[in-house]
């Protein structure tokens, strides 16, 4: 019944922007602690490339700047990335912070 609850009505890119920039600079960080930064670069480069998404040949520690599409893109696969190598707490914690 709201007529203009639509996201893309309200979300202004300068949020968007901080909300990647967060987990580029705290959630990618902890993942690269808790995996070593051979071990998630290894499970970006094996990852299947989709189209219409960044595929990271090369692996994802390499990177200092990137573009929101990599970030999100990004967002979309760590999951998968740290799901059998880390330790069910920080898959539980970092899966959190992104869904926040």
């Amino acid at each position: 019944n709201w007529p203009s609850s639509d996201p893309a009505n309200f979300l202004l890119p300068e949020p968007l922007h901080h909300w990647y920039q967060k987990f580029w600079d705290h959630d990618d960080q902890w993942c690269k602690n808790a995996l070593s930064t051979q071990e998630l670069d290894f499970c970006y480069s094996v990852l299947h490339p989709i189209v219409g998404m960044c595929h990271f040949k090369d692996g994802i520690t390499i990177l200092k700047q990137v573009t929101g599409q990599a970030q999100r893109d990004m967002q979309c696969y760590m999951i998968a990335v740290i799901g059998g190598a880390a330790s069910l707490g920080i898959v539980i914690a970092v899966c959190a912070l992104m869904d926040f």
